[in-house]
């Protein structure tokens, strides 16, 4: 250190978390290191009461010398910590959706603002949903407020994630990407970074209170962390980072404020949505297509005559045309392992790092679309080896699409009937419950789907409504019924409906349904006057066929 040293009355140079003091009298050098509060002197004459109160002022303008070793020129060996701002960024977007009991009709255009996460040069993490429906989405700096359009890369709405990318080149080159961290475990410290608008970052700290399989919000179920704490009102955006030790842990998905929980999109999901998409293809998550329930039911077990040593899951249920199908999976077989691993009777697994949790998570997270699982059955009093393919099932591979985002809903207007196909989505519109309030003959389609035969519909084609005109007095408060036919032929999908309509019966077009009143009838030559008043008097143009164009 002698080559550092200056001939000053006082000073302090920094050297890890030691301080070297120096104290020049007259002709005599006191050297001495200071750590935590002590001085030690190195070298030098017996120290005199002036030397000593020398040395109390060099202890009183410490903090101030400490301040300036970490603002000015001389810093510590360890690597500065960049500021989090340049990590984050603000997403703001404004999007419009469609009204599906109406579906020419747009809602109001809202605008929601979200915090994402720099991952790279070209690209930022948010969540989905605040994303849905979108017709701007802009980036902000949260230090300089510098803005650019953006575009979406990727985007998964059953997973809740996308990869955002800017228009304008080199937006994102002075910013630090955040680094992703897998070990993250229950109990552990997590910190949510939420945004004042003026920029300062608030940490909000809160504990893992357990990792379990979650349903998201268009209810395909993901793993999940539940966070205990408390968020601050006022600047609360759709999105936020959560984050251990400056690194990536998961996505605020949702927060309770009663409870006071949160659920985080957690790494393990986050890292397969961004391995997926690294090719520029984006699959999906896959799926096994096979529902399955509990075998701890001992009556169950005796009629199956399953010994006691088995272990594992009863299947109930076959996707026809999925991954399970095509192995030979058959209803009433007992799985017992799945991807070399053992079932408990409940269907979970040990994982290393969350303990017992559902196969779903192994399934989803640990395997990628087109890999081969291979598993265990227990079938006529033997155990068989099968593989399957995975595969991802897309909404419209539904016999009810679980969501209609970003494409506006498919319908057709005829003699003032308006005929769509049912979706999770229309449902939705009901109401948060849903389920309890939308008509009971549509739900039960849309629970049951996977227990219909797909022979018969492709999808659920029905009248949701009936626009009032002088030709349709009587029938014009029908409503949510399931169209079976039209002018005699099979109704199975949509694109069915305008070519089943160039036929007419006996000089009238019929129209039957599942219910009361079971027939309706429309005279061809009516039909040009009932769509001119239905222009003229509620502004829906067009030819009155689905966005698809047939």
């Amino acid at each position: 250190m002698s080559e550092m040293r200056k001939e000053f009355p006082a000073a302090c140079i920094s050297h890890k978390h030691d301080f070297y003091v120096i104290i020049r009298r007259s002709d005599r050098t006191f050297t001495g290191t200071l750590s935590g509060g002590n001085i030690t002197i190195l070298r030098g004459n017996t120290i005199t009461m002036k030397n000593i109160l020398r040395i109390c002022l060099v202890l009183m303008i410490i903090p101030t010398l400490i301040q300036c070793s970490h603002l000015g020129g001389r810093q510590p060996s360890d690597a500065a910590v960049p500021p989090v701002e340049r990590s984050i960024i603000r997403v703001h977007i404004t999007r419009q959706g469609y009204f599906h009991h109406r579906p020419w009709q747009l809602h109001r255009p809202s605008n929601r603002s979200a915090i994402g996460v720099v991952l790279s040069a070209e690209h930022i993490l948010v969540t989905a949903l605040p994303l849905a429906n979108h017709r701007y989405i802009e980036l902000e700096k949260i230090d300089s407020r510098e803005k650019s359009r953006a575009e979406v890369m990727v985007i998964d709405y059953e997973a809740n994630l996308a990869l955002l990318k800017p228009e304008t080149e080199g937006f994102l080159s002075d910013r630090v990407p955040m680094a992703l961290t897998n070990d993250t475990r229950e109990g552990d410290s997590l910190e949510l970074w939420q945004i004042k608008r003026s920029g300062e970052v608030l940490p909000i700290k809160g504990t893992v209170a357990s990792i379990e399989l979650s349903a998201y919000p268009l209810d395909h179920s993901f793993l999940a962390y539940k966070l205990n704490t408390r968020m601050q009102g006022g600047f609360i955006y759709a999105t936020l980072p959560v984050v251990k030790k400056n690194k990536l842990a998961g996505m605020l998905q949702r927060y309770d404020s009663q409870s006071q929980t949160i659920d985080i999109i957690p790494e393990p999901v986050i890292s397969h949505f961004l391995a997926d998409a690294a090719d520029g293809h984006y699959s999906g998550f896959p799926i096994a297509g096979f529902g399955f329930s509990a075998l701890n039911d001992p009556q169950l077990r005796r009629y199956e005559a399953i010994p006691d040593n088995i272990g594992g899951i009863y299947v109930q249920s076959i996707i026809k045309g999925g991954p399970a199908d095509g192995a030979g999976l058959s209803e009433g077989d007992i799985v017992t392992r799945i991807g070399g691993v053992d079932l408990s009777n409940y269907g979970r697994y040990d994982h290393p790092f969350y303990g017992r949790i559902s196969i779903q998570h192994l399934i989803r997270c640990g395997y990628q679309v087109g890999d081969t699982l291979d598993f265990t059955v227990f079938r006529n009093g033997e155990q068989k080896n099968l593989s399957m393919v995975l595969d991802h099932r897309g909404p419209q591979e539904y016999l009810v699409p679980p969501y209609i985002i970003d494409t506006p809903p498919r319908y057709y207007i005829s003699g003032g009937l308006v005929l769509q196909e049912l979706s999770t989505t229309f449902l939705r519109e009901y109401g948060s419950d849903w389920s309890a309030k939308a008509p009971i003959n549509l739900v039960f389609f849309n629970q049951n789907q996977d227990y219909l035969d797909p022979s018969v519909r492709e999808k659920i084609v029905f009248l949701s409504s009936v626009i009032p005109t002088s030709y349709t007095i009587g029938f014009e408060d029908l409503t949510n019924l399931v169209v079976t036919g039209i002018n005699n032929r099979k109704i199975r999908r949509l694109e069915d409906v305008p070519e089943a309509f160039r036929h007419p019966v006996d000089g009238f077009h019929k129209v039957e349904f599942d219910q009361h009143p079971r027939v309706v009838y429309l005279d061809p030559d009516q039909l040009p006057d009932i769509h001119r008043q239905i222009t003229q008097r509620y502004g829906i143009d067009g030819n009155f066929v689905s966005p698809t164009g047939k």
